[in-house]
């Protein structure tokens, strides 16, 4: 017999009900198709990433230290170029994610992370759009996991914290889709991303990273209703990683480790980093998430 996972009751229905009502406040509208059947048609010969850190392919390593370049978006730039040479046209491809950056940040600068442009990402991003406005390029954008990656640590959940963060996600992903969308081309295709959710790992902890790992999914879910309706409202579909990942998906129950553990458990044990506390993806990841993108596209 299958048995749902356990629950602070009171405490999931008090969480629930807020992040609703805090993803009520925009209704979702169908992402128009962003001329779709051309761009499909005919390759992009410029990829531009923009985003944080999954952005810009951060991994820790097995024996200490990291390395920056091994993510989703240098695996879609691999597709995107054999498309481009397949069809006999040139590919360009630059990656501005910078790691830790928030949607603050993004916005109007202070990544702390060394990267090689002044200024804001989202400065250099309308200005990398309005000098390629006659160009086919295709925009990948993941934003707004660093704005409520310290809401759930020490095995709670900081509400306050997530519904502010989220709150801050919905005005500066808003902003920033619309500078992007007013400098771009006709033929620029613009994607977002929703998020997976690394606090699932929390269930491996006992029963108090259960409780964790279980109000963690109706946070994740929130922040990424409040991701896709801001997409919609600007004609940006979104890649679902969420699904991907099988993200609310408590059952069934799989092997992992000699032991039994929900779907959504495995899926961010085998795809991310976090058997050593990393919540990047992994190289296995990363390729779901450019999968989830070149559904897209």
């Amino acid at each position: 017999m299958r048995t749902a996972p356990p629950t602070r009751r009171p405490a999931r229905v008090l969480l629930t009900a807020a992040l609703c009502a805090l993803t009520l406040g925009a209704a979702a509208t169908p992402a128009a198709a962003d001329s779709a059947a051309s761009a499909r048609n005919h390759p992009a010969e410029y990829y531009l990433a923009l985003g944080d850190s999954l952005a810009a392919g951060y991994q820790s390593l097995p024996g200490g230290g990291h390395v920056v370049g091994r993510g989703y978006a240098q695996d879609l730039a691999r597709t995107l170029e054999g498309r481009a040479h397949a069809a006999g046209r040139p590919f360009s491809f630059t990656d501005l994610g910078c790691p830790g950056e928030t949607s603050g940040s993004m916005a109007d600068g202070g990544c702390r992370y060394p990267h090689s442009w002044s200024g804001s990402q989202l400065t250099n991003a309308v200005s990398y759009l309005k000098a390629h406005r006659k160009d086919r390029v295709v925009v990948t954008l993941d934003i707004g996991a660093n704005d409520v990656d310290g809401c759930a640590s020490g095995g709670s959940l900081d509400l306050p914290c997530a519904l502010n963060g989220i709150a801050t996600v919905r005005r500066n992903l808003d902003r920033i889709l619309g500078e992007l969308r007013a400098a771009a081309g006709p033929h620029t295709r613009i994607v977002g991303m929703n998020l997976y959710d690394p606090f699932l790992a929390a269930w491996l902890t006992g029963d108090q990273g259960k409780a964790l790992a279980t109000l963690s999914v109706p946070l994740a879910g929130a922040l990424n209703g409040v991701i896709e309706q801001v997409d919609a409202a600007h004609r940006v579909p979104t890649a679902d990683v969420a699904g991907a990942f099988d993200t609310g998906a408590f059952l069934p129950m799989v092997p992992l480790g000699g032991q039994l553990v929900p779907l959504n458990v495995a899926r961010v044990m085998q795809w991310t980093n976090m058997a050593r506390g990393d919540i990047h993806a992994n190289d296995a990841g990363y390729q779901v998430i450019a999968d989830a993108f070149l559904a897209e596209l």
